[in-house]
């Protein structure tokens, strides 16, 4: 019901159409009732008639022999069967006696079905013709037929066949004892007496409208607690609980057709009846202009009324007994003309939404709606207000079966709906993705492009400071001798100055890996010559270190320089007459130590940074290294100094 009257957009349709939609609306439900009740009279419940169901008994007080005529019975209780006695009220045995008359001598076998509990015997004028015993008490055809047993717990069926000669014309007594009550109490359904053939027949209709009571009962009580669970786990979806209420409501009401007695004591069990059939009423008119889009909200205020005048009536009538068949009282009218008049509004909204939108749902929905109110009609009717003249309480389970078939194919449209939608979301999200990542990817080439040149840029205008800082200083320094005239052998020895710089410029940028000691091989190559002009020796103490990430790019060229500015400091400033290299792994703190010592004057007291430090300090700072100037710590005679480069070991996070 949630998915066939969905909200619909009011149309403008042609009178003649939509009166020829309204007529077809109208008359498909009464063409199905009339195809119903001609399908009743085949597989009907009406007693046929020579079949005669017991219901006025007498139970007898006492254990006593069983009594074989009227002249000696002793006074008993009047009772009508079915009848369900708790072991509190009577401990038992349980007596009970039924007088039934017969106009002519049977002719053929006839049957006897009585449904008890607990053991029974049965006696027909004072003559013993069954006993179910112990554990027995239905015919093996029958084990198991839940239609046939009617959902009776603990209860047991007796089928019994009585001869031709037993059955005379007249008065004749059955005498019917059960045994102790147990904890579950006794019951006794009226027994059923006829021909063998009828009673056949008769059970063949039987099991079909049990079967269908079961059935949609069943189905009901599934959808309905489906329904509340899933408003229970999603309160916003509160129409799936008001569906789920109205389906266990309409469930409610099939119980009496299915349970051998009532669950509560009266009049309780007549209130819950009653109060179930007043609120599945409103909430269908609720759900129906809920659902069919009528922008006025006062059929649902006049469900929300209904429903509390009928809980106050109703619930009164049931608590005082009043009958619903005894139209002198004015009861019986307030409730057949409210439930018609609800129904009958459910109805005209639903054809209303129906003719709105022509959809095949909405039509089957009002169609549903109508059969219901059509069937609710024609059984509350026949079997009311004339009187039950026909037998069509049975079809009763049509109307209710229809409004729960809806429920349920509403219940799976809706779930087919959602799996399509979610796979449709994930269909749309994954173009959506795929989509937005072309799109990221398309800026992070941008991006890396823009990288690229930028570094390139930066890289370019280092080469440039580089080159103007350092061999451009040298060149022009070269050609201003030149134009003085010095010596061509100083003039030389600038030029190769000039030569060896663009060497360790090119040798820094060709080592790219992160290779600290290929970087210092180089760096030893292109200044041995200088450093042995300068009369200093070298001590290359270098150890295998892994790669440095730092010193990867650009990194080797900022290390190069830090250590050709320290080995000029040694050559200009140290006085000192050998230099030590070596280089370590420090584990524990993930660094790599470069020391460069000497064995010059020393580090002066009053020493201070000048440009040359300070752009090593730099330098190291941009290749996350940290530089100290120290005292060396294993120079056997005081003086030196030892320059300590830490380098880290990892890229920094």
């Amino acid at each position: 019901m949630t998915v066939f009257m969905r909200s619909i957009e009011d149309r403008v349709v042609l009178p003649g159409a939509s009166l020829r939609w309204m007529a077809l609306l109208i008359a498909l439900p009464l063409l199905l009732l009339g195809a119903v009740h001609l399908f009743s009279l085949q597989y009907g419940t009406s007693l046929p008639p020579r079949v005669q169901r017991l219901a006025q008994a007498n139970l007898l007080p006492g254990a006593v022999a069983p009594p074989a005529t009227a002249a000696s019975t002793p006074a008993g209780v009047p009772v009508v069967l079915p009848v369900q006695i708790r072991d509190t009220d009577m401990p038992g045995p349980l007596w009970f006696t039924v007088d039934f008359r017969l106009e002519a001598a049977a002719d053929v076998p006839y049957w006897l079905i009585v449904q008890h509990r607990p053991a029974a015997a049965i006696y027909l004028d004072g003559q013993l013709i069954a006993n179910s015993g112990p554990g027995g008490g239905y015919a093996a055809e029958d084990e198991g037929d839940l239609a046939e047993r009617g959902l009776l717990l603990a209860g047991r069926r007796l089928q019994v066949s009585i001869p031709p000669s037993l059955l005379q014309a007249g008065d004749h007594r059955l005498s019917l004892r059960l045994a102790r009550p147990g904890f579950e109490g006794a019951g006794l359904s009226a027994p059923l007496l006829g021909p063998a053939a009828q009673i056949r027949a008769l059970q063949e209709g039987r099991r079909f409208w049990q079967v269908l009571r079961v059935t949609t009962a069943l189905a009901g009580l599934v959808i309905g607690a489906f329904m509340l669970m899933v408003w229970l786990a999603l309160r916003q979806e509160w129409l799936y609980g008001v569906t789920g209420l109205f389906c266990v409501c309409t469930a409610l009401l099939l119980s009496p057709y299915l349970l051998n007695g009532a669950l509560f004591p009266a009049p309780w069990w007549r209130v819950t009846l009653d109060l179930a059939d007043v609120l599945s009423k409103a909430l269908l008119l609720f759900l129906v202009a809920r659902l069919s889009g009528l922008r006025a909200r006062w059929p649902e205020k006049m469900a929300a009324a209904y429903l509390g005048m009928a809980v106050v009536i109703d619930g009164a009538a049931a608590v005082l007994g009043w009958s619903w068949t005894d139209f002198r009282h004015p009861w019986p009218w307030w409730a057949l003309g409210s439930r018609a008049v609800v129904l009958g509004l459910a109805a005209v909204l639903a054809v209303r939404a129906a003719l709105a939108t022509r959809r095949r749902a909405h039509l089957v929905g009002a169609c549903a709606v109508a059969l219901s109110g059509w069937v609710w009609l024609y059984v509350s009717w026949f079997a009311l207000v004339v009187s039950q003249q026909m037998s069509v309480v049975d079809i009763n389970v049509i109307g209710h079966a229809v409004l729960i078939a809806m429920a349920g194919v509403a219940l799976q449209r809706r779930f087919v709906g959602s799996l399509r939608d979610q796979a449709m979301a994930r269909v749309r999200l994954q173009q959506a993705l795929d989509q937005r990542t072309l799109e990221l990817q398309d800026r992070w080439e941008d991006l890396q492009d823009s990288e690229r040149q930028r570094t390139a840029a930066q890289e370019r205008e280092r080469l440039l400071q580089e080159m103007h800082d350092g061999l451009g200083s040298q060149l022009v320094t070269a050609r201003l001798c030149a134009e003085r005239g010095v010596p061509s052998s100083s003039l030389v020895g600038l030029l190769d100055d000039c030569i060896r710089e663009m060497r360790l410029t090119v040798d820094a940028l060709a080592v790219t890996d992160g290779d600290l000691t290929l970087l210092l091989a180089n760096l030893r190559h292109r200044m041995g010559p200088r450093l042995q002009d300068a009369g200093l020796d070298l001590d290359w103490q270098l150890s295998d270190v892994p790669l440095l990430p730092t010193l990867r790019g650009t990194g080797g060229r900022e290390l190069i320089r830090i250590v050709q500015e320290a080995l000029s400091n040694v050559i200009h400033h140290a006085g000192a007459t050998r230099v030590r290299f070596a280089t370590r792994v420090d584990e524990a703190r993930g660094q790599v130590l470069l020391s460069i010592v000497d064995n010059g004057r020393g580090l002066s007291a009053d020493l201070r940074q000048g440009n040359g430090l300070r752009g090593m300090r730099r330098r190291a700072e941009r290749i996350r290294a940290d530089i100290e100037w120290r005292a060396p710590e294993d120079a056997p005679l005081p003086g030196g100094t030892e320059l300590l480069l830490r380098l880290p070991l990892r890229a920094p996070g």
